[in-house]
């Protein structure tokens, strides 16, 4: 049996080497692409978050440091909460006592309002005297007074403990998004006051890339325009957030800002370098490829050709990209089929299975 099922797997490997790696592909077509310009920038802080505390506590134990990575409700530290929660405790205990109160006081309301009710009766039958009666409308008095009293105290009780509740609620200190930690400026024991510095934080989405790039690339740039970076030799979509206009009297140059159009896939340090591709001067004809077609490399980046059924990997060089394409300025000839699915491993001259066409 083990003989029959080695054989099998044989004859299925043969099969399958016979018929081809299977892949898709993308034909390389010429598309209008405006010029571009190589340009250097950075990786840059676009929107850092501050944390303060909102109430005046010591700290007492931090549940972070420089360089973690949080997700949003994740607590960063914990503030001292003793003397808060015996405070609630003290004035929850009142407020049970002032419901018992407002219960008894209202029974007494309820039992002099019976005596004015007799004593008017029997003064109309001159069974009692105004006098009498009089006092007895002053008992009530009394009773009431004592009841909204009572009712006020509970009112601003109710204020104290939703004041006290939310200082308990802030000895948490907790960040609503997700990100990195760039700052710790507490450390475990140390009083601090509401509103001092507590944290500050780099969300996901708070990287940007600046860029200082000569007039002719800042011209042709729009702010809302899709341009290429690459970082660590991955591509990234990047779109122009601002064009800031102030100009470097040396250089003549101006910056650029541009966000990620999708979040990057590791961790960006802050100064790190981006190789940019910005557009420049008139729009041209030129071959481009889906950039799913691209393997990234420390030489730069590489495609895999077929050319009569065959595996061929070879370097290009990019262009301007385009979309979810990009362009080739040296490497390739429009009609090209490239692979776009399953290039990772193929070796020259190994044999292809085309399951599909991306173009």
């Amino acid at each position: 049996m083990r003989q029959f099922i080695i054989v099998v797997s044989l004859l299925v490997s043969q099969s399958l080497a016979a018929a081809g790696v299977p892949v898709y592909v993308d034909k390389a077509v010429i598309m209008k692409v405006q010029a571009g310009t190589a340009a250097s920038g950075r990786v840059v802080a676009g929107e850092i978050h501050s944390l303060s505390a909102e109430i005046s506590e010591s700290i007492r134990s931090m549940e972070v440091r420089v360089g973690d990575t949080v997700r949003a409700g994740d607590k960063l530290a914990q503030l001292d909460d003793t003397e808060i929660r015996n405070n609630l405790k003290s004035l929850k205990n009142r407020m049970g006592y002032l419901k018992a109160q407002l219960a008894l006081l209202n029974q007494r309301k309820a039992v002099r309002e019976q005596q004015l009710r007799r004593a008017e009766s029997l003064t109309t039958r001159d069974l009692l005297t105004r006098d009498a009666t009089e006092e007895v409308e002053l008992n009530l008095i009394e009773a009431k007074r004592d009841v909204v009293k009572t009712v006020y105290e509970l009112e601003d009780l109710n204020l104290e403990i939703a004041d006290i509740e939310h200082q308990l609620n802030h000895t948490q200190v907790t960040v609503d998004t997700s990100g990195r930690i760039i700052e710790v400026n507490v450390t475990e024991g140390q009083y601090v006051r509401s509103g001092d510095r507590l944290f500050q934080l780099l969300p996901d989405f708070g990287v940007e890339v600046e860029a200082e790039v000569r007039p002719e690339a800042y011209e042709s740039v729009s702010v809302g325009q899709i341009v290429t970076g690459n970082i660590r030799q991955s591509l990234y979509d990047l779109k122009v957030r601002a064009l800031i206009a102030e100009q470097n009297q040396r250089t003549g140059s101006r910056m650029i800002r541009m966000q990620f159009v999708s979040p990057p896939e590791s961790n960006l340090v802050l100064g790190e370098p981006v190789d940019l591709r910005l557009p420049i001067g008139k729009m041209s004809e030129q071959i481009t490829i889906a950039k799913d077609a691209l393997i990234p490399g420390k030489d730069g980046h590489r495609i895999v050709l077929i050319i009569d059924g065959k595996a061929e990997p070879r370097r290009i060089t990019l262009g301007t990209g385009v979309g979810n394409r990009i362009a080739v300025t040296e490497g390739l000839k429009a009609g090209d089929l490239v692979v776009t699915q399953g290039q990772e491993g193929l070796r020259k001259g190994q044999k292809v299975s085309v399951l599909g066409n991306q173009s």
